[in-house]
């Protein structure tokens, strides 16, 4: 109680602004850590000993049915007792939900700021008032291999950086979503507004083990149906079933072919 009484955060800081889709919310992890040359030593009960402390201050935006657009002033310092520490970076993450029960739901960390101190003899390049990031996020389906779900289909969720046109790059090392890297100082009075969006399309969570047919992604039978992975291969075009709402399934997301009928 003594320490928090004398704990504060500093007047300078950045906005965060995000935006987010109807059942999605948001959450901002700001996280702390001494500054150069200070050790910031705390005794910690379970280790029985001393260790660094670190700081995290966390602003959590609650799901609604409509989008939503939320705002949050993220400070630059954090001072506790006679410990100065700096941001280091912010991580973002969202949850979603794509289904009616309790487990239909979805949770992604989708990429961040990294901050740190300039270098003296590197000229910081000036940055704008408002920095835009956008996120792309869509929906990973798979067969359940939970005892709660088996052979349902259950989603994954996924949100990766955007271009200007909405665009995600194809290529993998350019999948990352670390949000961009930035001098302390450079951040100070600056907005950066991130932007979330939801693919109107959907893809296996696991690639080569679905193939998409003009009504939809059927999944392979791989070696049988213990096989763990199921990929699909040149020799073997074997499909398996699965499940939605208690329905037996060959395709998603119509669940059955066109002309075919299932009990």
């Amino acid at each position: 109680m003594a320490e928090s009484s004398v704990s504060y955060y500093s007047w300078d800081h950045f906005t965060l602004v995000a935006t987010v889709p109807a059942k999605f919310g948001f959450t901002s992890k700001a996280h702390y850590y001494p500054k150069a040359g200070e050790s910031c030593l705390k005794y910690s009960p379970g280790l029985g000993g001393m260790v660094t402390r670190e700081q995290q201050m966390s602003n959590n935006t609650v799901a609604k049915n409509v989008a939503q657009t939320v705002s949050t002033k993220i400070p630059l310092e954090f001072h506790i007792a006679d410990c100065s520490m700096e941001l280091g970076g912010v991580i973002y993450e969202v949850n979603a939900t794509y289904g009616p029960d309790a487990w239909d739901h979805g949770l992604a960390v989708a990429g961040g700021l990294s901050v740190s101190e300039a270098p003296p003899s590197v000229v910081e390049t000036p940055v704008p008032d408002l920095i835009e990031q956008r996120r792309l996020c869509a929906w990973m389906f798979q067969i359940s291999k939970s005892k709660a779900k088996l052979d349902e289909i259950e989603k994954l969720l996924s949100c990766k950086a955007a271009d200007e046109r909405w665009s995600v790059s194809k290529k993998k090392y350019e999948k990352r979503n670390p949000g961009g890297s930035f001098a302390r100082s450079q951040l100070v009075g600056k907005t950066v507004k991130v932007d979330f969006r939801l693919s109107t399309e959907e893809y296996p969570s696991v690639g080569d083990t679905w193939l998409k047919f003009p009504e939809g992604w059927k999944p392979c039978l791989g070696d049988g149906l213990n096989d763990p992975y199921g990929f699909c291969t040149k020799n073997n075009r074997n499909f398996r079933t699965f499940k939605m709402n208690k329905r037996e399934c060959t395709i998603y997301p119509n669940c059955v072919e066109q002309g075919v009928v299932h009990d």
